[in-house]
C-alpha cells in the first residue's frame, strides 16, 4: 500500500490551464515513491520471521515466561503486517484470499473441533508470495538472502563456540516446553537444554570430531536449520549473476554443517539433478512429483515388514509412510476430528489440514500460474524438488522461520524479467531527455 506509483501527465500540457492556476501552484500532482520505505518494511518482516523464536526464548529464559499464545500472537501480528504491505489496487491478492478462506471455513465447519492452525498454514504462503511480486529488483532479494545467512551463520558460530553462555540465556529445551511443543522428560539427552534432535549421540555424519552437537542457531531446532542450508543452496544455484554467488554457497555448506543436516545436504545434490533436466521435463510431470512421492510411501508401508525405524534416510521414510496410513477417509479430505501426530509426513500432515480437494487446488496454482519470463520456471523446479522432498520427512513447510523467506523468493521470481533484462538493466542505452515537468515512465516490476 506505500509503493506509490508516478503519476503520468500528459505530452503537453495546456499554457492557458497552467496560467490559470494561482501562484505556486503547479499543474501535476507529483507524489513521492515510497517503495524504499516499503521494501525495508518488508525485509524487516522476513527477518523477524527468521529470528522471532530466538528471540521469544531469550524473553523465556532471562525476563518472563511465555506461553503458546504468545508465538501465535506474534506470527499473526507478522501474518497481519505482511498482508497490510501486500495490499495495492490488484484483485489477484483479494480473489486468492477469499477462495482460500471459504474453503477453509468450509471444511473447519465439518470437524467435530475448530483447528485454526490449518488457516495459519496457508496464509504464510499466500503473504509472502504476493509480497515478493512487489519487488521491483531481484538483486535486492540476494541482498537479504545474504543478510539472513550471515544472521544464522553469526548466531550458530556463537552457539557452536559459547554453548553455556548460549543456553544460560536461551534455553532451548525450556523454550519448547513452555510453548507446548514438547513435554519435560522428552528430551533424548538427560540434562540437556538443547533441542530433542540437537545432540546425535552416535556422533555427526558431518567431521565427526566436531562433536555431537548439532548447531540450530536462531531456529532453534537442527531441522529448519538443515531445511535453510539447502534453501541458501538453491538460490545460490539459481542466480547464476547474483553477487557474492560463491559466499552464499559457502555459507549453505556451512549452515549445512554446523547443523550435521544430512537431509540438507541429499537436497542439494537433488537440486543439480533437477537443475540439469528441469527443460526437458514437462510442466505436468512436475505438478504429479508431489504424488508419485505419495504413492511410493502407500505402497512402501503397505508392502514393508519392517516394525521399527532408525535415526537414517531408511527409517525416516518408514516413519512417514506408517504416519500416511494412519490417514482414513475423513483425514484424506480433511474433515476428520481424530488427534493424530503426523508432523514428521509433510504428505499425511497436508491432506489432513488441507483435504485432497484443496491440496490439488493449490498445487495446481502453484505449478501453473504464469510465470513473466523462461528463466523464473528454472527457480520453480527446484522449489517443486524443495518442496516434495522436504514433505516425505517433516511438515516443516509451513514453519514461518524459512517459509517466509522461500515465499517471497518465488513470489519475486515470478514477475522478474529475466537474466537478460538484468544485464540490459547493468548498461543501459542511452536515451533521450525527457520534456519538461514529465516523469520518466516506470514499471512497477523493472528489473532495473
Amino acid at each position: 500500500m506505500w509503493r506509490s506509483q508516478p503519476d503520468h501527465p500528459p505530452a503537453s500540457a495546456p499554457v492557458s490551464r497552467a496560467a490559470s492556476l494561482p501562484p505556486g501552484f503547479s499543474p501535476f500532482v507529483v507524489r513521492a515513491d515510497t517503495y524504499d520505505l516499503w521494501l525495508r518494511s518488508v525485509f524487516a518482516i522476513v527477518i523477524a520471521a527468521l529470528v522471532f523464536n530466538c528471540f521469544l526464548a531469550f524473553v523465556n529464559t532471562r525476563v518472563t515466561g511465555i506461553s503458546a499464545s504468545h508465538v501465535m500472537l506474534v506470527e499473526v501480528l507478522l501474518i497481519g503486517v505482511g498482508f497490510l504491505l501486500a495490499l495495492d489496487r490488484r484483485v489477484d491478492l483479494y480473489v486468492v484470499l477469499t477462495i482460500y478462506l471459504t474453503y477453509m471455513a468450509l471444511i473447519l465447519a465439518m470437524r467435530p473441533e475448530l483447528d485454526l492452525k490449518g488457516i495459519r498454514d496457508g496464509l504464510i504462503p499466500i503473504c509472502f508470495y504476493f509480497l515478493g511480486r512487489g519487488v521491483r529488483d531481484i538483486r535486492s532479494v540476494d541482498k537479504l538472502v545474504l543478510a539472513c545467512a550471515g544472521i544464522v551463520i553469526a548466531v550458530g558460530l556463537f552457539e557452536y563456540f559459547l554453548l553455556d553462555i548460549f543456553l544460560a540465556n536461551i534455553n532451548i529445551n525450556d523454550y519448547y516446553i513452555a510453548r507446548g511443543t514438547i513435554n519435560a522428560g522428552d528430551n533424548f539427552t538427560e540434562g540437556s537444554d538443547l533441542f530433542i534432535s540437537g545432540i546425535r549421540p552416535e556422533g555427526r555424519n558431518f567431521f565427526p570430531f566436531l562433536g555431537i552437537h548439532r548447531v540450530s542457531s536462531v531456529f532453534l531446532e537442527p531441522v529448519s536449520m538443515g531445511n535453510f542450508g539447502a534453501f541458501l543452496g538453491m538460490w545460490a544455484l539459481f542466480r547464476k549473476d547474483m553477487a557474492r554467488r560463491k559466499l552464499l554457497f559457502a555459507a549453505s555448506a556451512t549452515v549445512i554443517i554446523l547443523g550435521d543436516a544430512r537431509f540438507g545436504l541429499f537436497v542439494c545434490i537433488a537440486f543439480f539433478a533437477a537443475f540439469l533436466v528441469y527443460r526437458f521435463v514437462p510442466r505436468v510431470v512436475w505438478w504429479l512429483v508431489p504424488a508419485m512421492f505419495a504413492l511410493l510411501l502407500v505402497l512402501y508401508g503397505l508392502s514393508t515388514t519392517q516394525v521399527s525405524w532408525q535415526d537414517n534416510l531408511g527409517g525416516r521414510w518408514f516413519h512417514s509412510a506408517r504416519l500416511f496410513l494412519k490417514l482414513d477417509l475423513a483425514g484424506l479430505f480433511g474433515i476428520s476430528g481424530v488427534e493424530t501426530f503426523l508432523d514428521d509426513s509433510g504428505y499425511a500432515y497436508t491432506l489432513h489440514q488441507f483435504g485432497l480437494i484443496g491440496v490439488v487446488a493449490m498445487w495446481t496454482a502453484f505449478v501453473f500460474v504464469p510465470v513473466r519470463s523462461s528463466d523464473a520456471w528454472r527457480f520453480r523446479a527446484l522449489v517443486v524438488t524443495y518442496i516434495s522432498l522436504l514433505m516425505v520427512v517433516s511438515n516443516s513447510l509451513y514453519s514461518i522461520k524459512t517459509a517466509a523467506l522461500l515465499w517471497l523468493c518465488v513470489g519475486a521470481t515470478d514477475v522478474w524479467r529475466g537474466f537478460a533484462a538484468d544485464t540490459s538493466a547493468a548498461s543501459p542505452e542511452p536515451k533521450a531527455p525527457s520534456r519538461p515537468l514529465q516523469r520518466p515512465r516506470t514499471s512497477r516490476y523493472s528489473a532495473s
